[in-house]
């Protein structure tokens, strides 16, 4: 059972690919992120980054073995229920930015509220108004009548990441959030995360780079389809 301070908690968690021979992604995998906490995830490429994004996710379900987010036993769920979980509690962040090019910044980050169910509890207010919030968290609001072909590439992440946390997610667990940007942008995009680990979000963050993995207050290498941990 996970403490109530645990946002993420896997226990001897495999994933095996059928095939011959069998692919072991996955190998008995125990991982804790406490509330608030900002870990990075690196290794090279076939280590099992994807694997563990997408068990994180709830894209893909483990083998074997636990996977408890914000309380809730995953393994135990419906399809429908992995579903509505992932969209109240999970903000997503890609290399890629998944703008609407012909879509306002407020309006790509209204968007948001098709593919995600409000967590519950929250204060009812409009869309227009949660959305210029999001923006003014990552410091966009100024710009929340503009394009994304007005934007910088580091801005054009930042309406990603306003838009992830549109919903007020438990966990903003990001892939190779940038592996698109200059080293200007990204170390905007690196500032905003730790801005946002100071106000409390927990943050996941898969990586190869040495350099974003270094900027986490806790690192977890995984080779192979197993984690050593390691502290930043």
């Amino acid at each position: 059972m996970p403490d109530e301070g645990d946002v993420i908690k896997l226990i001897g968690v495999h994933r095996t690919f059928d095939s011959d021979p069998p692919v072991h992604a996955l190998r008995d995998v125990n991982l804790t992120v406490r509330r608030g906490e900002h870990l990075s995830i690196v290794g090279p490429s076939g280590s099992g980054k994807s694997t563990l994004l997408n068990t994180l996710g709830l894209l893909d379900s483990p083998s074997s073995g636990d996977y408890w987010l914000d309380g809730v036993r995953t393994g135990a769920l419906t399809d429908r229920q992995r579903t509505a979980l992932r969209g109240s509690s999970i903000g997503f962040v890609f290399q890629s930015f998944h703008l609407l090019p012909y879509r306002t910044v407020e309006e790509n980050v209204m968007l948001a509220e098709i593919y995600r169910r409000p967590r519950p509890g929250r204060a009812r207010r409009s869309r227009a108004e949660r959305a210029r919030a999001a923006l003014d968290r990552v410091g966009l609001s100024h710009r929340h009548g503009f394009r994304p072909d007005r934007l910088s590439g580091g801005e054009r992440q930042r309406v990603a990441i306003a838009r992830a946390l549109m919903s007020e997610p438990a966990l903003l667990l990001c892939d190779e959030p940038t592996g698109n940007l200059d080293s200007e942008n990204t170390l905007s995009v690196l500032d905003l995360f730790d801005q946002l680990g100071a106000q409390g979000m927990t943050l996941v963050v898969i990586t190869h780079d040495e350099a974003v993995s270094r900027r986490a207050t806790k690192r977890v290498r995984i080779h192979d389809g197993q984690l050593s941990q390691e502290y930043a």
